[in-house]
């Protein structure tokens, strides 16, 4: 039988907490010692042994129930070998102890149900992640184009939330791409992202449908099964005409995608922003709209989601052309190279998570 490892804070030594309360009973033992020493006519009066029920309150503060445990029973012992050698009174020496012995014991309780809490938070986390894992499909692989997403999940809460990518490759041959932010960054964001993913890809791979209308699609969708999913997208499809790559891109409340042109140039496609998806407004309320965009050999488009460009501290104008100059830098890159470069220039700050997807077109063979 393979041997479980013990988690480091259930371990019975924890370097900083466990020397920290080790540490207190050191300092007030020398401090007892030494006004004892000064004071030769009432040691007793200078024994301050209770003080040390401080140890192991500072030691539960940050380490597992066994260290505080174990700093707990140092003090106690300290304790009743102070009062034994200050020879205080039987009542007060008994209260000295218990007060350090009840301190022990509090803090090592205190310690073990906070390492269940994080036990638990840590197995829901890792639930969280394995799941949206698994609704984060394998992009498809379209013989013209070269695609790359990534996923960061946010370095709070759960660390999983609604943000979304897919690519499908429809029954004309013909790319789709999708992203999307579902309100909310716990399980239930994730599994509404499940079930809007799912509507919106199995109407991408029909084809034959401007990205609108798959959008109104999905609006009349959750109407009609009453899904109480708010959540805003871009879908951009990827067609030629006449050997000519171009886009329609139709967005619903999403930031709009980025485009790296031949030219190194970079641009955002600020197509109409129709509203997000789920306002209950009902599809012929809803005027969607599409932007028709050239997409020759050496482009790139970008689409991502808010956390990527969204801080505290700076305007989204700024970050939106920080944003553009990765790109530009980047851009000419392989896809994935060039996708990860643009992350970590962006260097998202872990408040929300983020989504991004990387379409570069692939060139073609010059027919002789």
């Amino acid at each position: 039988m393979q041997a479980v490892a013990t988690p480091r804070e259930d371990r019975w030594w924890s370097p900083r907490w466990s020397g920290l309360g080790l540490g207190v009973v050191g300092v007030l033992a020398a401090v007892n010692v030494g006004g004892t020493l000064v004071d030769d006519g009432a040691p007793a009066a200078t024994n301050i042994a209770g003080a040390l029920a401080l140890a192991p309150a500072l030691t539960g503060a940050g380490a597992g129930w066994r260290p505080t445990l174990l700093v707990a029973t140092i003090a106690l012992l300290t304790t009743a070998v102070l009062v034994r050698v200050d020879e205080v009174a039987t009542l007060f020496a008994w209260v000295r102890i218990v007060v350090v012995a009840s301190a022990g014991v509090l803090a090592t309780l205190v310690a073990r149900h906070r390492t269940r809490q994080r036990a638990l938070l840590e197995d829901r986390r890792e639930a969280a992640e394995i799941l949206q894992s698994a609704l984060l499909t394998e992009l498809a692989e379209p013989e013209d184009l070269d695609l790359a997403a990534r996923y960061v999940p946010a370095g709070v809460g759960d660390r999983v939330g609604g943000d979304w990518y897919d690519a499908i490759v429809d029954r004309d041959g013909n790319t789709t791409v999708i992203i999307g932010d579902v309100v909310g960054h716990d399980l239930r964001a994730a599994a509404a992202m499940g079930q809007l993913r799912g509507l919106l890809r199995a109407y991408a791979v029909e084809g034959g449908q401007l990205p609108s209308h798959l959008l109104s699609r999905a609006e009349w969708a959750l109407q009609r099964l009453n899904l109480d999913i708010m959540a805003t997208a871009v879908v951009a499809r990827v067609h030629e005409v006449d050997g000519a790559r171009q886009l329609w891109v139709s967005r619903a409340g999403h930031p709009p995608p980025a485009l790296l042109r031949p030219d190194g140039s970079a641009v955002v496609l600020e197509t109409p922003g129709d509203l997000p998806l789920g306002l209950g407004l009902g599809p012929d309320l809803l005027d969607r709209h599409d932007e028709l965009v050239d997409f020759p050999d050496g482009s790139m488009l970008l689409l991502y989601t808010d956390g990527l460009v969204e801080r505290r501290d700076g305007s989204l104008h700024e970050q939106t052309q920080e944003l553009l100059q990765a790109l530009r830098r980047d851009g000419s890159q392989p896809v994935d190279a060039a996708l990860d470069r643009i992350i970590a220039d962006l260097g998202p700050t872990g408040d929300d998570d983020v989504a991004v997807l990387a379409v570069q077109t692939r060139p073609r063979p010059v027919s002789r």
